[in-house]
């Protein structure tokens, strides 16, 4: 399977430990390089919860609204401090979609800012 940057998938986390996002299939966004996607080895992924107008947004989320191009069903938010390094076995389901650059855009300096990186 060809994973891409900023390809979303939805996958299975576990096994988690403690408050590691898990339980049930979730999106994720590719966010390593496609110099090591196309590698057989891990892939970083940020994961995504289901949004509800009630809940805040804090500045290590990125909320996603569902479109044709990027596959989501709900509004989403992307929680960048649960970055994760995943075995490409767990994409055992076909691509659901892709961000825009702007959607990756935020979500790449919600990483940087998670990491204390400039």
């Amino acid at each position: 399977m060809l994973i891409q940057r900023g390809d979303v998938f939805f996958v299975r986390l576990e096994p988690t430990k403690g408050r590691e996002i898990n339980d049930k299939r979730r999106p994720v966004v590719v966010v390593s390089i496609n110099y090591i996607n196309f590698k057989p080895s891990v892939v970083t992924v940020i994961p995504g919860t289901k949004w509800a107008p009630s809940k805040k947004i804090f500045m290590n989320e990125v909320r996603v609204d569902p479109s044709s191009t990027n596959g989501l069903s709900n509004p989403t938010l992307f929680l960048s401090h649960q970055i994760r390094a995943i075995d490409q076995s767990r994409f055992d389901q076909a691509l659901v979609g892709r961000l825009s650059s702007q959607e990756l855009g935020s979500i790449e300096k919600a990483i940087g800012r998670c990491l204390g990186l400039p």
